[in-house]
Protein backbone atom coordinates (compact mmCIF):
# COMPACT_ATOMS: atom_id res chain seq x y z
CA UNK A 1 0.00 0.00 0.00
CA UNK A 2 1.38 3.40 -1.00
CA UNK A 3 0.56 5.77 1.84
CA UNK A 4 3.42 8.21 1.25
CA UNK A 5 0.98 10.91 0.19
CA UNK A 6 -1.11 10.59 3.33
CA UNK A 7 1.79 10.23 5.75
CA UNK A 8 2.68 13.86 5.15
CA UNK A 9 -0.37 14.82 7.18
CA UNK A 10 0.54 14.51 10.83
CA UNK A 11 -1.78 14.88 13.78
CA UNK A 12 -1.16 18.35 15.10
CA UNK A 13 -1.62 19.14 18.77
CA UNK A 14 -4.97 20.87 18.19
CA UNK A 15 -6.20 17.97 16.10
CA UNK A 16 -6.98 15.76 19.09
CA UNK A 17 -9.74 13.21 19.60
CA UNK A 18 -12.37 15.77 20.55
CA UNK A 19 -11.60 17.82 17.44
CA UNK A 20 -11.75 14.66 15.32
CA UNK A 21 -15.20 13.75 16.66
CA UNK A 22 -16.47 17.29 16.15
CA UNK A 23 -15.18 17.30 12.57
CA UNK A 24 -16.59 13.83 11.91
CA UNK A 25 -20.02 14.96 13.06
CA UNK A 26 -19.99 17.59 10.31
CA UNK A 27 -20.19 14.66 7.87
CA UNK A 28 -23.55 13.57 9.28
CA UNK A 29 -26.56 14.20 7.09
CA UNK A 30 -29.05 16.43 8.87
CA UNK A 31 -32.70 15.48 9.18
CA UNK A 32 -33.82 17.52 6.15
CA UNK A 33 -31.10 16.14 3.87
CA UNK A 34 -31.80 12.59 5.06
CA UNK A 35 -35.50 12.91 4.29
CA UNK A 36 -34.67 14.12 0.78
CA UNK A 37 -32.32 11.17 0.34
CA UNK A 38 -35.06 8.73 1.33
CA UNK A 39 -37.16 9.96 -1.57
CA UNK A 40 -34.32 9.01 -3.93
CA UNK A 41 -33.13 5.98 -2.00
CA UNK A 42 -32.35 3.74 -4.99
CA UNK A 43 -30.28 6.40 -6.75
CA UNK A 44 -28.45 7.24 -3.54
CA UNK A 45 -27.82 3.59 -2.62
CA UNK A 46 -26.41 2.55 -5.98
CA UNK A 47 -23.70 5.22 -5.69
CA UNK A 48 -22.45 4.04 -2.30
CA UNK A 49 -19.92 1.46 -3.49
CA UNK A 50 -18.42 3.47 -6.41
CA UNK A 51 -18.17 6.58 -4.23
CA UNK A 52 -16.45 4.60 -1.48
CA UNK A 53 -13.96 3.33 -4.06
CA UNK A 54 -13.36 6.88 -5.29
CA UNK A 55 -12.52 8.16 -1.81
CA UNK A 56 -10.34 5.14 -1.06
CA UNK A 57 -8.34 5.93 -4.18
CA UNK A 58 -7.85 9.49 -2.98
CA UNK A 59 -6.01 8.28 0.10
CA UNK A 60 -3.90 5.84 -1.87
CA UNK A 61 -5.93 2.64 -1.40
CA UNK A 62 -7.07 0.78 -4.51
CA UNK A 63 -9.42 -2.18 -4.53
CA UNK A 64 -6.49 -4.23 -5.79
CA UNK A 65 -4.62 -3.27 -2.61
CA UNK A 66 -7.53 -4.50 -0.50
CA UNK A 67 -7.73 -7.72 -2.53
CA UNK A 68 -4.01 -8.43 -2.18
CA UNK A 69 -3.11 -7.14 1.26
CA UNK A 70 -6.19 -7.63 3.41
CA UNK A 71 -7.81 -10.98 4.20
CA UNK A 72 -11.41 -10.26 5.12
CA UNK A 73 -14.53 -11.83 6.59
CA UNK A 74 -17.73 -10.06 5.49
CA UNK A 75 -20.96 -10.48 7.48
CA UNK A 76 -24.49 -9.27 6.70
CA UNK A 77 -27.88 -10.09 8.21
CA UNK A 78 -30.66 -8.52 10.24
CA UNK A 79 -30.01 -9.92 13.70
CA UNK A 80 -26.80 -11.01 15.34
CA UNK A 81 -24.29 -9.49 12.89
CA UNK A 82 -22.29 -7.78 15.62
CA UNK A 83 -22.42 -10.75 17.98
CA UNK A 84 -21.34 -13.16 15.24
CA UNK A 85 -18.45 -10.89 14.29
CA UNK A 86 -17.45 -10.52 17.96
CA UNK A 87 -17.42 -14.31 18.43
CA UNK A 88 -15.42 -14.70 15.23
CA UNK A 89 -12.88 -12.04 16.23
CA UNK A 90 -12.35 -13.61 19.65
CA UNK A 91 -11.88 -17.11 18.20
CA UNK A 92 -9.32 -15.95 15.64
CA UNK A 93 -7.49 -13.81 18.20
CA UNK A 94 -7.17 -16.86 20.44
CA UNK A 95 -5.73 -18.68 17.45
CA UNK A 96 -2.93 -16.11 17.61
CA UNK A 97 -4.02 -13.84 14.76
CA UNK A 98 -3.86 -10.06 14.85
CA UNK A 99 -7.47 -9.03 14.31
CA UNK A 100 -9.26 -5.98 12.98
CA UNK A 101 -13.00 -5.58 13.52
CA UNK A 102 -15.23 -2.87 12.03
CA UNK A 103 -18.78 -2.52 13.35
CA UNK A 104 -21.59 -0.02 13.73
CA UNK A 105 -23.16 1.80 15.40
CA UNK A 106 -21.05 2.72 18.41
CA UNK A 107 -22.59 2.73 21.87
CA UNK A 108 -20.79 5.71 23.40
CA UNK A 109 -17.57 6.62 21.61
CA UNK A 110 -17.04 6.42 17.87
CA UNK A 111 -13.62 4.81 18.36
CA UNK A 112 -15.51 1.62 19.34
CA UNK A 113 -16.28 1.06 15.66
CA UNK A 114 -12.68 0.16 14.80
CA UNK A 115 -11.00 -2.45 17.00
CA UNK A 116 -7.56 -4.00 16.92
CA UNK A 117 -7.16 -7.28 18.79
CA UNK A 118 -10.57 -6.80 20.38
CA UNK A 119 -9.84 -3.33 21.78
CA UNK A 120 -11.25 -0.05 20.46
CA UNK A 121 -8.66 2.34 19.09
CA UNK A 122 -7.35 4.62 21.83
CA UNK A 123 -8.31 8.26 21.56
CA UNK A 124 -4.79 9.08 20.44
CA UNK A 125 -4.79 6.35 17.79
CA UNK A 126 -8.21 7.37 16.54
CA UNK A 127 -7.17 11.02 16.22
CA UNK A 128 -3.95 10.13 14.40
CA UNK A 129 -5.67 7.92 11.86
CA UNK A 130 -8.64 10.27 11.50
CA UNK A 131 -6.55 13.24 10.41
CA UNK A 132 -4.40 11.09 8.11
CA UNK A 133 -7.58 10.16 6.24
CA UNK A 134 -9.59 13.36 6.59
CA UNK A 135 -6.95 15.89 5.55
CA UNK A 136 -6.14 14.51 2.08
CA UNK A 137 -9.83 13.89 1.39
CA UNK A 138 -10.50 17.52 2.26
CA UNK A 139 -7.58 18.74 0.15
CA UNK A 140 -8.65 16.81 -2.96
CA UNK A 141 -12.33 17.84 -2.95
CA UNK A 142 -13.78 18.65 -6.37
CA UNK A 143 -16.42 20.89 -4.76
CA UNK A 144 -17.67 21.83 -1.30
CA UNK A 145 -19.92 18.75 -1.12
CA UNK A 146 -17.27 16.28 -2.26
CA UNK A 147 -16.66 14.52 1.07
CA UNK A 148 -17.83 11.08 2.21
CA UNK A 149 -20.75 10.99 4.64
CA UNK A 150 -20.25 9.76 8.21
CA UNK A 151 -20.57 6.00 7.73
CA UNK A 152 -18.73 6.05 4.41
CA UNK A 153 -15.86 7.96 6.01
CA UNK A 154 -15.65 5.51 8.91
CA UNK A 155 -15.60 2.59 6.46
CA UNK A 156 -12.75 4.19 4.51
CA UNK A 157 -10.89 4.88 7.74
CA UNK A 158 -11.32 1.24 8.83
CA UNK A 159 -9.64 0.01 5.65
CA UNK A 160 -6.82 2.51 6.17
CA UNK A 161 -6.32 1.44 9.79
CA UNK A 162 -6.35 -2.29 9.07
CA UNK A 163 -3.87 -1.94 6.21
CA UNK A 164 -1.52 0.19 8.27
CA UNK A 165 -1.83 -2.09 11.30
CA UNK A 166 -1.12 -5.08 9.06
CA UNK A 167 -3.84 -7.22 10.65
CA UNK A 168 -4.02 -10.92 9.82
CA UNK A 169 -7.78 -10.76 9.44
CA UNK A 170 -10.22 -7.88 9.00
CA UNK A 171 -13.82 -8.59 9.99
CA UNK A 172 -16.39 -6.23 8.46
CA UNK A 173 -19.96 -5.98 9.71
CA UNK A 174 -22.32 -4.59 7.06
CA UNK A 175 -24.03 -1.34 8.00
CA UNK A 176 -27.41 -1.57 6.25
CA UNK A 177 -28.41 -4.20 3.70
CA UNK A 178 -25.31 -5.43 1.90
CA UNK A 179 -25.62 -5.03 -1.86
CA UNK A 180 -25.23 -1.24 -1.78
CA UNK A 181 -23.46 -0.99 1.57
CA UNK A 182 -20.15 0.89 1.63
CA UNK A 183 -18.37 -2.20 2.95
CA UNK A 184 -19.24 -4.01 -0.28
CA UNK A 185 -16.15 -2.61 -1.96
CA UNK A 186 -14.71 -5.90 -0.68
CA UNK A 187 -14.42 -7.98 -3.84
CA UNK A 188 -12.57 -11.06 -2.60
CA UNK A 189 -13.45 -11.90 1.01
CA UNK A 190 -12.04 -15.11 2.41
CA UNK A 191 -15.51 -16.14 3.58
CA UNK A 192 -18.98 -14.59 3.86
CA UNK A 193 -21.54 -14.92 6.65
CA UNK A 194 -25.26 -14.10 6.62
CA UNK A 195 -26.96 -14.09 10.01
CA UNK A 196 -30.68 -14.42 10.79
CA UNK A 197 -32.92 -12.30 8.56
CA UNK A 198 -35.98 -10.31 9.51
CA UNK A 199 -37.85 -7.06 8.87
CA UNK A 200 -35.77 -3.97 9.54
CA UNK A 201 -34.98 -0.79 7.59
CA UNK A 202 -38.01 -1.62 5.44
CA UNK A 203 -38.10 1.86 3.86
CA UNK A 204 -34.65 1.20 2.43
CA UNK A 205 -34.58 -2.57 1.86
CA UNK A 206 -38.17 -3.58 1.23
CA UNK A 207 -41.12 -4.79 3.30
CA UNK A 208 -40.71 -8.56 2.91
CA UNK A 209 -37.96 -10.85 4.16
CA UNK A 210 -37.44 -12.04 0.58
CA UNK A 211 -36.76 -8.49 -0.63
CA UNK A 212 -34.44 -7.92 2.30
CA UNK A 213 -32.65 -11.21 1.56
CA UNK A 214 -31.76 -9.90 -1.91
CA UNK A 215 -29.87 -7.02 -0.30
CA UNK A 216 -28.19 -9.22 2.31
CA UNK A 217 -27.10 -11.68 -0.39
CA UNK A 218 -25.43 -8.82 -2.23
CA UNK A 219 -22.16 -9.44 -0.37
CA UNK A 220 -21.88 -13.02 -1.68
CA UNK A 221 -19.03 -13.36 -4.18
CA UNK A 222 -18.19 -15.94 -6.89
CA UNK A 223 -16.23 -18.94 -5.58
CA UNK A 224 -16.28 -17.56 -2.02
CA UNK A 225 -17.98 -19.88 0.52
CA UNK A 226 -21.00 -18.40 2.30
CA UNK A 227 -22.39 -19.66 5.61
CA UNK A 228 -25.82 -18.93 7.02
CA UNK A 229 -28.32 -20.27 9.57
CA UNK A 230 -30.90 -22.85 8.52
CA UNK A 231 -34.04 -21.36 10.10
CA UNK A 232 -34.37 -18.28 7.91
CA UNK A 233 -37.94 -16.91 7.70
CA UNK A 234 -40.26 -17.21 4.72
CA UNK A 235 -38.57 -18.02 1.42
CA UNK A 236 -35.45 -16.00 2.24
CA UNK A 237 -33.24 -19.11 2.36
CA UNK A 238 -34.31 -19.90 -1.20
CA UNK A 239 -33.33 -16.37 -2.22
CA UNK A 240 -29.84 -16.94 -0.80
CA UNK A 241 -29.62 -20.33 -2.54
CA UNK A 242 -30.65 -18.80 -5.88
CA UNK A 243 -27.98 -16.14 -5.50
CA UNK A 244 -25.37 -18.79 -4.72
CA UNK A 245 -26.37 -20.73 -7.84
CA UNK A 246 -26.32 -17.60 -9.97
CA UNK A 247 -22.78 -16.52 -8.99
CA UNK A 248 -21.43 -20.06 -8.47
CA UNK A 249 -20.50 -19.92 -4.82
CA UNK A 250 -21.06 -22.58 -2.18
CA UNK A 251 -23.76 -21.93 0.42
CA UNK A 252 -23.70 -23.82 3.72
CA UNK A 253 -26.18 -23.99 6.61
CA UNK A 254 -24.46 -24.22 9.98
CA UNK A 255 -25.25 -27.02 12.46
CA UNK A 256 -26.69 -26.61 15.95
CA UNK A 257 -24.07 -25.56 18.50
CA UNK A 258 -24.47 -28.71 20.58
CA UNK A 259 -23.78 -30.87 17.50
CA UNK A 260 -20.09 -29.98 17.63
CA UNK A 261 -17.66 -32.30 19.39
CA UNK A 262 -17.10 -30.39 22.62
CA UNK A 263 -15.34 -32.90 24.87
CA UNK A 264 -13.45 -32.17 27.06
CA UNK A 265 -15.02 -28.68 26.99
CA UNK A 266 -18.55 -27.56 27.74
CA UNK A 267 -20.62 -25.02 25.86
CA UNK A 268 -19.84 -21.68 27.48
CA UNK A 269 -20.51 -18.41 25.69
CA UNK A 270 -19.45 -14.95 26.75
CA UNK A 271 -22.75 -13.60 25.44
CA UNK A 272 -25.94 -14.62 27.22
CA UNK A 273 -29.14 -15.94 25.70
CA UNK A 274 -30.07 -19.01 23.69
CA UNK A 275 -30.19 -16.91 20.51
CA UNK A 276 -26.41 -16.58 20.73
CA UNK A 277 -26.02 -20.32 20.06
CA UNK A 278 -26.74 -19.91 16.34
CA UNK A 279 -24.44 -16.85 16.17
CA UNK A 280 -21.67 -18.85 17.86
CA UNK A 281 -22.10 -21.76 15.43
CA UNK A 282 -21.94 -19.39 12.48
CA UNK A 283 -18.77 -17.83 13.93
CA UNK A 284 -17.20 -21.27 14.37
CA UNK A 285 -17.78 -22.10 10.71
CA UNK A 286 -16.55 -18.70 9.49
CA UNK A 287 -13.40 -18.97 11.59
CA UNK A 288 -12.66 -22.50 10.41
CA UNK A 289 -13.22 -21.55 6.77
CA UNK A 290 -10.87 -18.59 7.20
CA UNK A 291 -8.15 -20.68 8.85
CA UNK A 292 -8.58 -23.61 6.46
CA UNK A 293 -9.71 -22.19 3.11
CA UNK A 294 -9.34 -25.53 1.32
CA UNK A 295 -11.87 -27.30 3.53
CA UNK A 296 -15.07 -27.86 1.57
CA UNK A 297 -18.07 -30.09 1.94
CA UNK A 298 -18.82 -32.42 -0.97
CA UNK A 299 -22.27 -31.87 -2.34
CA UNK A 300 -24.08 -33.57 -5.19
CA UNK A 301 -24.56 -31.46 -8.31
CA UNK A 302 -28.33 -31.86 -8.07
CA UNK A 303 -28.37 -29.96 -4.76
CA UNK A 304 -27.04 -26.80 -6.38
CA UNK A 305 -30.59 -25.74 -7.27
CA UNK A 306 -32.14 -26.25 -3.88
CA UNK A 307 -31.23 -25.72 -0.24
CA UNK A 308 -27.79 -25.03 1.20
CA UNK A 309 -25.57 -27.96 2.09
CA UNK A 310 -25.35 -28.70 5.84
CA UNK A 311 -21.96 -27.62 7.15
CA UNK A 312 -20.33 -30.36 9.20
CA UNK A 313 -19.75 -29.98 12.96
CA UNK A 314 -16.15 -30.49 14.03
CA UNK A 315 -13.94 -31.02 17.06
CA UNK A 316 -13.75 -27.98 19.35
CA UNK A 317 -10.23 -27.14 20.54
CA UNK A 318 -8.97 -24.65 23.11
CA UNK A 319 -8.90 -21.52 20.86
CA UNK A 320 -12.55 -22.04 19.93
CA UNK A 321 -13.70 -22.86 23.47
CA UNK A 322 -11.74 -20.01 25.05
CA UNK A 323 -12.59 -17.58 22.25
CA UNK A 324 -16.34 -18.18 22.60
CA UNK A 325 -16.23 -17.98 26.39
CA UNK A 326 -14.22 -14.74 26.43
CA UNK A 327 -16.30 -12.95 23.81
CA UNK A 328 -17.52 -9.62 25.12
CA UNK A 329 -19.87 -7.40 23.13
CA UNK A 330 -21.21 -4.42 25.14
CA UNK A 331 -24.88 -3.56 25.06
CA UNK A 332 -26.01 -7.02 24.08
CA UNK A 333 -27.52 -9.16 26.86
CA UNK A 334 -25.43 -7.21 29.38
CA UNK A 335 -26.05 -6.98 33.12
CA UNK A 336 -24.94 -4.14 35.40
CA UNK A 337 -25.50 -4.54 39.13
CA UNK A 338 -25.83 -1.28 41.04
CA UNK A 339 -26.87 -0.48 44.61
CA UNK A 340 -30.62 -1.06 44.79
CA UNK A 341 -31.06 -2.02 41.16
CA UNK A 342 -29.89 -4.37 38.43
CA UNK A 343 -29.89 -3.10 34.85
CA UNK A 344 -30.39 -5.54 31.99
CA UNK A 345 -29.42 -3.82 28.75
CA UNK A 346 -29.93 -5.22 25.27
CA UNK A 347 -29.96 -3.29 22.00
CA UNK A 348 -32.67 -5.47 20.43
CA UNK A 349 -34.60 -3.47 17.83
CA UNK A 350 -36.46 -5.99 15.64
CA UNK A 351 -39.48 -8.12 16.59
CA UNK A 352 -37.40 -11.31 16.54
CA UNK A 353 -34.54 -9.86 18.59
CA UNK A 354 -37.02 -8.42 21.11
CA UNK A 355 -38.48 -11.92 21.50
CA UNK A 356 -34.98 -13.22 22.25
CA UNK A 357 -34.38 -10.32 24.63
CA UNK A 358 -37.57 -11.15 26.56
CA UNK A 359 -36.53 -14.79 26.94
CA UNK A 360 -33.10 -13.72 28.18
CA UNK A 361 -34.48 -11.13 30.63
CA UNK A 362 -37.06 -13.50 32.13
CA UNK A 363 -34.41 -16.15 32.67
CA UNK A 364 -31.62 -13.83 33.81
CA UNK A 365 -33.82 -11.93 36.28
CA UNK A 366 -35.51 -14.99 37.77
CA UNK A 367 -35.06 -15.01 41.53
CA UNK A 368 -35.99 -17.63 44.13
CA UNK A 369 -36.62 -14.78 46.57
CA UNK A 370 -39.35 -12.15 46.51
CA UNK A 371 -39.89 -10.90 42.97
CA UNK A 372 -38.22 -7.50 42.45
CA UNK A 373 -40.23 -4.69 40.94
CA UNK A 374 -39.68 -4.70 37.19
CA UNK A 375 -39.08 -1.50 35.22
CA UNK A 376 -38.95 -1.06 31.44
CA UNK A 377 -36.99 1.75 29.77
CA UNK A 378 -37.80 1.72 26.06
CA UNK A 379 -37.34 3.63 22.85
CA UNK A 380 -37.40 2.80 19.18
CA UNK A 381 -36.71 5.02 16.20
CA UNK A 382 -36.90 5.20 12.42
CA UNK A 383 -39.60 3.32 10.56
CA UNK A 384 -39.88 0.52 13.12
CA UNK A 385 -43.36 -0.53 14.25
CA UNK A 386 -43.60 0.20 17.97
CA UNK A 387 -46.55 -2.17 18.48
CA UNK A 388 -44.63 -5.14 17.06
CA UNK A 389 -41.65 -4.42 19.32
CA UNK A 390 -43.69 -3.76 22.45
CA UNK A 391 -46.02 -6.77 22.24
CA UNK A 392 -43.48 -9.42 23.37
CA UNK A 393 -42.46 -7.25 26.33
CA UNK A 394 -45.90 -7.80 27.85
CA UNK A 395 -44.68 -11.20 29.06
CA UNK A 396 -42.19 -9.52 31.40
CA UNK A 397 -44.98 -8.19 33.67
CA UNK A 398 -43.48 -4.75 34.21
CA UNK A 399 -44.64 -2.68 37.15
CA UNK A 400 -43.36 0.56 35.60
CA UNK A 401 -42.90 1.42 31.92
CA UNK A 402 -40.76 4.44 31.07
CA UNK A 403 -40.37 5.83 27.58
CA UNK A 404 -37.69 8.32 26.57
CA UNK A 405 -35.83 9.62 23.55
CA UNK A 406 -32.20 8.80 22.78
CA UNK A 407 -31.19 12.31 23.78
CA UNK A 408 -28.61 12.55 26.53
CA UNK A 409 -28.07 15.80 28.38
CA UNK A 410 -24.59 15.63 29.90
CA UNK A 411 -21.95 18.05 31.07
CA UNK A 412 -19.23 15.84 29.57
CA UNK A 413 -18.79 17.64 26.25
CA UNK A 414 -16.67 14.90 24.72
CA UNK A 415 -19.26 12.20 25.34
CA UNK A 416 -22.11 14.38 24.08
CA UNK A 417 -20.27 14.95 20.78
CA UNK A 418 -19.74 11.22 20.32
CA UNK A 419 -23.47 10.61 20.80
CA UNK A 420 -24.64 13.58 18.74
CA UNK A 421 -27.22 12.56 16.13
CA UNK A 422 -28.05 15.19 13.53
CA UNK A 423 -30.14 12.83 11.42
CA UNK A 424 -33.26 13.45 13.51
CA UNK A 425 -34.34 16.60 15.30
CA UNK A 426 -34.95 16.76 19.05
CA UNK A 427 -38.58 17.55 18.38
CA UNK A 428 -38.94 14.43 16.24
CA UNK A 429 -37.30 12.31 18.95
CA UNK A 430 -39.60 13.59 21.68
CA UNK A 431 -42.62 13.12 19.40
CA UNK A 432 -41.59 9.51 18.78
CA UNK A 433 -41.23 8.97 22.53
CA UNK A 434 -44.85 9.96 23.04
CA UNK A 435 -45.95 7.74 20.15
CA UNK A 436 -44.19 4.77 21.77
CA UNK A 437 -45.81 5.51 25.13
CA UNK A 438 -49.25 5.85 23.55
CA UNK A 439 -48.80 2.56 21.68
CA UNK A 440 -48.10 0.83 25.00
CA UNK A 441 -51.09 2.40 26.74
CA UNK A 442 -53.55 1.91 23.87
CA UNK A 443 -52.59 -1.75 23.52
CA UNK A 444 -53.22 -2.27 27.23
CA UNK A 445 -49.86 -3.96 27.77
CA UNK A 446 -50.02 -4.94 31.42
CA UNK A 447 -49.38 -8.11 33.42
CA UNK A 448 -51.71 -10.92 32.36
CA UNK A 449 -54.47 -11.80 34.79
CA UNK A 450 -54.20 -8.56 36.78
CA UNK A 451 -57.14 -6.48 35.63
CA UNK A 452 -56.90 -4.28 38.73
CA UNK A 453 -53.18 -3.74 38.22
CA UNK A 454 -52.21 -0.08 38.03
CA UNK A 455 -49.09 0.12 35.90
CA UNK A 456 -47.18 3.38 36.00
CA UNK A 457 -46.46 4.60 32.45
CA UNK A 458 -44.42 7.77 31.89
CA UNK A 459 -42.60 9.51 29.03
CA UNK A 460 -39.48 11.66 29.37
CA UNK A 461 -37.66 13.90 26.88
CA UNK A 462 -34.17 12.60 27.74
CA UNK A 463 -32.42 9.48 29.01
CA UNK A 464 -31.23 11.47 32.02
CA UNK A 465 -34.81 12.21 33.04
CA UNK A 466 -35.76 8.53 32.88
CA UNK A 467 -32.75 7.41 34.95
CA UNK A 468 -33.28 10.21 37.46
CA UNK A 469 -36.84 9.00 37.95
CA UNK A 470 -35.64 5.45 38.55
CA UNK A 471 -33.04 6.58 41.08
CA UNK A 472 -35.08 9.23 42.88
CA UNK A 473 -38.57 7.75 42.86
CA UNK A 474 -38.14 4.00 42.56
CA UNK A 475 -34.79 2.87 44.00
CA UNK A 476 -35.01 4.99 47.11
CA UNK A 477 -38.62 4.05 47.80
CA UNK A 478 -38.35 0.29 47.39
CA UNK A 479 -37.39 -2.17 50.09
CA UNK A 480 -36.54 -4.71 47.40
CA UNK A 481 -34.21 -4.23 44.48
CA UNK A 482 -35.38 -3.21 41.04
CA UNK A 483 -34.86 -5.13 37.81
CA UNK A 484 -34.61 -2.60 34.98
CA UNK A 485 -34.71 -3.71 31.33
CA UNK A 486 -33.36 -1.21 28.78
CA UNK A 487 -34.11 -2.16 25.17
CA UNK A 488 -35.49 -1.13 21.77
CA UNK A 489 -32.51 0.84 20.49
CA UNK A 490 -28.72 0.49 20.55
CA UNK A 491 -28.49 4.27 20.80
CA UNK A 492 -30.69 4.19 23.91
CA UNK A 493 -28.52 1.44 25.39
CA UNK A 494 -25.37 3.43 24.68
CA UNK A 495 -26.78 6.52 26.36
CA UNK A 496 -27.85 4.57 29.44
CA UNK A 497 -24.47 2.86 29.73
CA UNK A 498 -22.64 6.18 29.43
CA UNK A 499 -24.57 7.52 32.42
CA UNK A 500 -24.42 4.37 34.54
CA UNK A 501 -20.69 3.85 33.87
CA UNK A 502 -19.13 7.27 33.08
CA UNK A 503 -15.60 5.83 33.16
CA UNK A 504 -16.58 3.43 30.34
CA UNK A 505 -15.25 0.46 32.25
CA UNK A 506 -17.81 -1.76 30.53
CA UNK A 507 -15.88 -1.41 27.26
CA UNK A 508 -13.18 -3.70 28.60
CA UNK A 509 -13.98 -7.38 28.43
CA UNK A 510 -14.12 -9.37 31.62
CA UNK A 511 -12.15 -12.59 31.09
CA UNK A 512 -13.75 -15.91 31.89
CA UNK A 513 -11.39 -18.76 32.69
CA UNK A 514 -12.13 -21.82 30.62
CA UNK A 515 -11.48 -25.40 31.51
CA UNK A 516 -13.36 -28.64 31.11
CA UNK A 517 -15.91 -27.20 33.55
CA UNK A 518 -18.32 -24.36 32.93
CA UNK A 519 -16.98 -21.09 34.33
Amino acid sequence: MDCTRTRAYSCYVENNYEAAVETLNLLQSNAAVLEKARLHKDRQAISNVPFTEKYLNRIGISLDTIDQQLRTIHVSGTKGKGSTCAFCESILRHHGLKTGFYSSPHLIEVRERIRINGKPLSKEEFATYFWRVYTPLKDYMDDENDMPAYFKFMTIMAFYVFLNEKVDVAIFEVGIGGLYDCTNVIRKPSVVGITSLGLDHVSLLGNTVEMIAVHKAGIMKPSVPTYTVSDQPGESLSVLAEKALQIKCRLYAVPALDDYHWAPYQINLGLSGKVQWKNASLALQLSRAFLNPKIEVERPEKELCFLPVPALPFQIHSPEAVGLAKTFWPGRSQVLRLPGSTFYVDGAHTPESIEACVEWFIQASASPKLRPKRVLIFNTTGDRNANLLLAPLNRCHFDVALFCSNIIDVSNESTSKDLLNLMITKEQQVRRTNINRDAWVESSFQPIGTSSFKQLVLAFPTINNALDYVNNHLVNNEANELDVLVTGSLHLVGGVLSLLDPELGFLDSKPCLVSTKTC
